[in-house]
């Protein structure tokens, strides 16, 4: 394995095999509600395949890593550059808020049609109190409505903005990313008893600062791996997962989501490190589904629900196999998804990307 510091800083771009994680992970999160939304009274009424996919909500886990491995390996030359504060904003917002509220507006309108459909009047969940937390992502402003996993958007608006330190300086930033992971730790274990708002001391948070330190790494190293560190790595990522799903501290513990980010930071440096060595290749469709797995994140509660109704009011939900129940409708919204991303999101993105670009003297 040989190291060299500050070698030629590599493209930017997307990198095949990190999407095809991001795809792995997305697939994750949808099989664990997949399972778990047909433990509702209406459906079955138990979890889904004797919950063997309980394990699958660590693909959060796992993109809350990602999220800030990426923001640092896309935005590495911008560490520093105070002036280039409003582009990263842009393009960072304009990456989860559209197609977010595209997704939301579309869960209204399902939700309402079908209590119209079924006489109950269509009601809003969202009131005024709801619309920083609902419509802005404005962590500490209350869960979400209509679509729920829009909790880790939250998240992801808070990472967005905390990483603003290093554009502004990469001192400042580096040292209080330190004492804010120092200090997650320090009130995970009693050490202080100070709250932060904006849910800071949440240990996600501490995973989001793992994925930073990996983005600096991968583009402050060039290491030479053999692939077999690849397999090692998800034997790790394996283990924590067990040690997070069955180990003696329970479920969401400090320590599971510490296992759970080293873990896949190991993962996310390795196949970063063997793509850009070009030592691993990654099939287009699993790198397109990647591309597009903040859609199926975002709609897939949705669309399998309407699945599993759909099947019911056929008659054919308890006459068919459970888990032929379950793959119908994880294809449906897998599906659907997957259309959203490509011909709404990905356009979307491009096209709102290109116009502050175009606007600004700088780039």
């Amino acid at each position: 394995m040989i190291a060299n510091i500050n070698p030629p800083i590599p493209d930017p771009g997307k990198m095949n095999s990190i999407e095809a994680a991001r795809a792995f992970a997305a697939v994750a999160v949808v099989l664990f509600h997949a399972a778990e939304i047909m433990g509702l009274e209406q459906y079955s009424g138990h979890i889904g395949m004797g919950q063997v996919f309980d394990f699958g909500y660590v693909g959060v886990d796992f993109f809350f890593v990602l999220s800030g491995f990426i923001i640092t390996y896309i935005h590495h030359a911008d560490i520093g550059h105070f002036d280039r504060i409003p582009l990263y904003l842009w393009r960072r917002f304009s990456r989860i808020f559209p197609i977010y509220w595209v997704f939301l507006m579309l869960s209204i309108l399902v939700i309402s049609l079908g209590r119209l459909a079924t006489g109950k009047g269509v009601g809003f969940d969202i009131g005024l109190s709801d619309i920083a937390g609902t419509v802005f992502l404005i962590i500490g402003a209350g869960d979400p409505k209509y679509v729920g996993v829009a909790w880790t958007l939250q998240f992801e608006v808070l990472f967005y903005l905390a990483f603003c330190l290093m554009l502004i300086s990469y001192r400042v930033g580096a040292v209080t990313f330190c004492a804010w992971g120092l200090f997650v730790i320090g009130r995970a274990y009693g050490m202080t008893t100070i709250n932060l708002p904006l849910n800071l001391g949440d240990a996600h948070c501490l995973q989001f600062l793992f994925g930073v330190a990996v983005g600096i790494c991968v583009r402050s190293y060039r290491l030479k791996l053999p692939k077999i560190t690849l397999i090692a790595a998800l034997l790790l990522f394996l283990v924590a997962v067990v040690f997070e799903v069955y180990g003696p501290f329970g479920r969401h513990s400090v320590e599971g989501r510490i296992a759970l980010g080293l873990a896949s930071g190991a993962v996310i440096a390795i196949l970063a490190f063997l793509e850009i060595d070009n030592a691993i290749s990654t099939p287009k469709w699993l790198a397109r589904m990647g591309s597009v797995s903040y859609s199926i994140y975002l709609g897939h509660f949705l669309f399998i629900s309407l699945a599993y109704s759909v099947l019911l009011k056929l008659g054919v939900f308890h006459t068919f196999p459970e888990a032929f129940v379950l793959a119908s409708a994880i294809s449906v919204a897998i599906l659907i998804n997957f259309a959203i991303g490509m011909f709404v999101e990905l356009p979307l993105v491009r096209v709102l990307k290109g116009q502050f670009s175009s606007n600004d003297p700088a780039r």
